[in-house]
């Protein structure tokens, strides 16, 4: 890669799409395709048809790209993205500088609603209800929010710093810098409820779930170490 990624979500083909510096990889066993950006990505969101929603908080844009690479459309967030979701037709988008989460319709590029998301919100992904779901780092808190309209439903404590966090196979994975743990929710119910807790390598500050074997994947920043564990 050009230069260290940012950020990587895993593909139902079993390859994986990346955003590193400029340059966006999708990588399928050998082959590697590699798409430039205006200016370097913080997150990318891959809808289940195939396109990807990719923040850029330098410009304040969130770019969509179509399943071969080609710009569709560009979103105009007036801030700083740095986290993105999608969910059906919906692009949930995070702003850490003003933590808040606004969505926009995928389709026509609209604007819709926007709320704060606590008062240091960091990452931001989707579950199968279709719901956004947001960490607050500097209050300790899961956030869970309906779309339409957008609504707080859930503020739940995570204590011990959370920060990444990553949804497969009915579970939310979210990872504990302070404690260096990785924690499982079911979000099945009225409130999350968990359901594993796993050591983890130094300060993991990423984290990615396969959709189809539920393996999990945590990066950890101190000594530049990946682990995986199995459910």
């Amino acid at each position: 890669m050009p230069v260290a990624a940012q950020a990587m979500v895993a593909l139902p083909d079993g390859g994986f799409r990346a955003v590193a510096g400029s340059t966006v990889l999708t990588v399928r066993g050998t082959a590697v395709d590699r798409w430039e950006l205006p200016a370097p990505g913080a997150a990318l969101a891959v809808h289940p048809s195939g396109w990807t929603a990719v923040a850029v908080p330098s410009t304040g844009d969130v770019i969509i790209l179509s399943a071969t690479g080609a710009v569709t459309r560009t979103l105009h967030s007036g801030g700083k993205p740095g986290g993105v979701a999608v969910s059906g037709d919906l692009i949930g988008i995070l702003d850490p500088s003003d933590t808040s989460l606004t969505v926009y319709d995928a389709v026509s590029g609209a604007r819709r609603e926007g709320l704060r998301a606590g008062d240091g919100a960091v990452s931001v992904t989707t579950d199968a209800a279709g719901r956004f779901l947001v960490i607050d780092a500097r209050d300790g808190e899961l956030l869970v929010f309906e779309t339409g309209p957008l609504i707080l439903r859930q503020r739940f404590p995570v204590a011990g710093t959370p920060f990444a966090l990553a949804f497969a196979r009915g579970t939310l994975w979210v990872t504990v810098t302070e404690r260096n743990e990785v924690v499982g929710y079911d979000l099945s119910g009225g409130t999350p409820r968990e359901v594993a807790r796993h050591p983890t390598v130094r300060l993991p500050i990423a984290v990615a779930a396969d959709p189809a074997t539920g393996t999990v994947v945590v990066a950890g920043s101190v000594e530049g170490l990946v682990q995986r564990i199995t459910p």
